[in-house]
């Protein structure tokens, strides 16, 4: 693989969902005395610069040494299975509810993680799923799910009675710019304290060579209406390349990733929402009204890719596929254009605390199984790196606990609740 032509970096979108709450952070006085900070305005828009962490450093904070619960079997004749979990959540008296999008199912736990009940299912009609992506607690005595394949949320009572269903519409020129006049639906994408909606219209379709789409976000009211424009957002940096297979007269458009491209992550931030375009390490934050409210800046090394490094990480990526999917696929990858920089992090996370957690971007050659985060306090400062169980997708980090998926080697998925102490 040679002679690939050096790019731009560009920007793209990955949606991480968060929680929201209002508890105060640590107490400034106790911040390490390197984690120097600076705060100004600018036009009313707060501007928050910290210096990075050591790189060894890490926060006191801590999690669990294993899970302190774990949902999920091994065996497929079990009451569930967990397939394709989506997401999941807490709800106040501790029960564990999961978005099971291989069912199409809201399953519920108790807070030991025995099975209590599935509710829902798949299909088109009221409290029924296609696509079933994002369960949230809606109220103090309901939950949301949402259906990112039909734009739609349904809202369930506590004991699974589903109660009313309704569509995420965008509007021309405000929340949605659509493949087609037709096709309007947004996908919600977080909740925020007021109600309100974090939606997504589902961008557009594939092409050749490097792209990304143009994703629209926007802040629905409380009855799916279209409300306030968040702004256009350019999505995954991607490459695509036709492939005429001969044995079958098809032509096939095949995608990838490219594993150092950049990308743009959103978290619901208290009562703001996050976005990072993360060519630079600095993430914006929109009041509900669509306003800029704050920018978050961190000190950042800028690192640039080898073209041995690109290689590998591809060939890292379609380890797992079999011998023809993997072969036709780099075929592809041979022509997968080099970037002129790592990105500079690489997902968001707000908690129940109103932190935001910033995952790092693990280089070609760190061999440490945990990720690293740095996490900033509710106003943006930086307090110094934390890592989080190595395979863990998280969902959700509340006051004492992180929620996630983890996928075992035979491909069976567990969500578990870990432990945090933030002493």
């Amino acid at each position: 693989m040679t002679g690939r032509p050096v790019l731009p970096t560009f920007a793209g979108i990955l949606v991480v969902g968060a929680t929201a709450g209002c508890d105060e952070g640590p107490d400034p006085a106790d911040w390490p005395d390197e984690l120097a900070y600076g705060v100004r305005d600018s036009a009313g828009v707060t501007i928050v610069e910290s210096a990075s962490p050591a790189p060894d450093s890490r926060l006191a904070w801590r999690v669990g040494p294993q899970p302190r619960v774990s949902v999920g079997v091994p065996t497929a004749d079990e009451d569930y299975q967990l397939y394709e979990v989506g997401d999941a959540t807490r709800l106040a008296d501790g029960r564990i509810v999961v978005a099971n999008g291989g069912s199409n199912q809201v399953l519920v736990f108790d807070d030991a993680g025995r099975y209590l009940s599935a509710w829902a299912g798949p299909g088109e009609g009221p409290g029924e799923f296609r696509s079933l992506a994002l369960v949230e607690p809606w109220t103090a005595d309901s939950l949301i799910a949402a259906d990112s394949e039909q734009g739609r949320v349904s809202i369930f009572d506590l004991e699974g009675e589903p109660g009313r269903t309704m569509t995420l519409m965008g509007e021309p020129g405000v929340l949605g710019r659509s493949i087609s006049a037709d096709a309007r639906e947004h996908r919600m994408m977080g909740l925020l304290p007021n109600g309100a909606i974090l939606t997504r219209d589902p961008g557009g379709a594939f092409t050749e060579g490097l792209w990304r789409w143009d994703h629209v976000y926007g802040l629905a009211s409380a009855d799916g209406s279209a409300a306030v424009s968040l702004g256009d957002y350019p999505g995954p940096e991607t490459y695509s390349e036709s492939i005429f297979v001969e044995e079958e007269r098809m032509v096939y458009v095949t995608p990838l990733r490219h594993p150092f491209g950049k990308t743009t992550f959103t978290a619901v931030w208290g009562d703001l929402v996050a976005f990072g375009r993360n060519e630079t390490y600095e993430i914006n934050a929109l009041a509900n009204d669509g306003s800029l409210a704050r920018i978050v800046r961190r000190e950042h090394v800028v690192g640039s890719p080898t073209e041995a490094q690109l290689d590998a990480a591809i060939r890292e990526r379609l380890a797992d596929l079999s011998d023809e999917d993997r072969n036709r696929r780099l075929e592809v990858a041979a022509n997968v254009p080099m970037v002129e920089t790592f990105p500079a992090y690489s997902g968001l996370q707000a908690d129940a605390l109103d932190h935001l957690w910033v995952r790092e971007f693990k280089l070609p050659g760190d061999e440490s199984e945990n990720p690293v985060w740095t996490v900033f306090d509710p106003e943006g400062r930086a307090l110094g790196f934390v890592e989080s169980p190595p395979g863990l997708t998280i969902y959700e980090i509340g006051a004492d606990y992180i929620l996630g998926k983890r996928t075992d080697e035979l491909d069976i998925e567990y969500v578990e609740v870990w432990a945090l102490s933030r002493q």
